[in-house]
């Protein structure tokens, strides 16, 4: 029997935590939260303060106030910890890791500061430690997966054994998932950069660009994000069939995403300050803004990067 523990609990992790202690009703699944009012709410309650407020989670989701007592026995850790955590969150958690863990990833972001993707953080952090790495991409908004709507997700790993194991905990009726057996960072690359796309998009409904408007833009975009996995990794292989990609972009730009979202809000609010400062007040992280500073580095100077270089320089200088 597997001993998994999901880190952290913010909407989406709320969301997976519903998903997997539905799914595996015969299995113990310990939660890891390190924000107090979230902690507290859900231990009470079994809900969450700020999101879902009629969800409960199931009763084999056990929460635990001090993930490092429980790592030396725990098999998979599936992390939602936001990308710019992760160096700090695993440098606490090394020394207990239990070998071979497989550590799954379900967050798209890239550090702005080391350039890095969250398997590239943890090849550092880790160093020598022995473990297995997974990530999982698709469109899989939380509200839908709460309710329980049909969605897709792939599953990228190396290592075959943990990647079957995972699609067992994962597959239900309603979320299909799609194994791949190859190398992740292709797979983070695109899923964190079409937030990105869903951002700028976002801006131009705002500002009513009409749906045929829209799909020019995402095509024109889609060409860039090619270029730019060109310049940041050999590999610019992308496959609409994958769910990471199709489904993630469509959903994140098209449905209720967060980044979506706050590219409607630019042009309200006018300032990215204003902007974040009120979808703060939500208690919602968009990823993309972190992401948007880190390839504007790279992208700033290179005309090949029209639309992402023309919002850089509105928002960024």
């Amino acid at each position: 029997m597997q001993k998994i523990l999901i880190l952290w609990l913010w909407a989406f992790g709320f969301a997976v935590a519903k998903h997997l202690g539905k799914n595996n009703p015969d299995i113990i699944i310990y939660a890891s939260e390190i924000n107090t009012e979230i902690y507290e709410s859900i231990s009470l309650t079994r809900k969450h303060p700020y999101f879902f407020e009629w969800v409960q989670l199931p009763e084999n989701i056990e929460l635990v106030s001090d993930a490092n007592t429980l790592l030396p026995e725990i098999d998979i850790i599936i992390s939602i910890i936001p990308c710019q955590f992760v160096w700090w969150a695993f440098s606490t958690m090394k020394n207990h890791l239990k070998a071979w863990v497989t550590i799954l990833n379900l967050s798209k972001g890239i550090d702005n500061k080391s350039m890095q993707t969250v398997s590239e953080k943890l090849s550092e952090v880790l160093g020598s430690i022995d473990y297995n790495y997974a990530y999982l991409a698709g469109g899989m908004i939380a509200q839908e997966l709460i309710d329980e709507k049909m969605l897709g997700a792939d599953i990228v790993s190396e290592n075959q054994e943990a990647w079957e194991i995972l699609k067992t905990l994962f597959q239900s009726d309603s979320l299909n998932i799609k194994l791949k057996n190859c190398g992740v960072k292709n797979t983070e690359l695109y899923a964190a950069l079409k937030n990105i796309i869903a951002l700028i998009l976002g801006y131009q409904e705002w500002l009513w660009a009409w749906a045929s408007t829209r799909w020019y833009y995402l095509s024109k975009l889609l060409e860039e994000m090619k270029e730019l996995i060109i310049l940041l990794w050999w590999d610019s292989k992308i496959e609409f069939t994958d769910y990471a990609l199709c489904w993630d972009l469509i959903a994140t730009c098209f449905g209720g995403s967060r980044n979506r979202l706050l590219g409607n809000m630019l042009w309200e609010w006018k300032s990215i300050e204003d902007a974040l400062w009120e979808l703060q007040k939500q208690n919602k992280i968009a990823e993309w803004y972190e992401t948007l500073k880190w390839v504007y580095k790279i992208t700033a100077w290179k005309k090949e990067f029209e639309f992402i270089n023309s919002f850089g320089n509105k928002y960024l200088t």
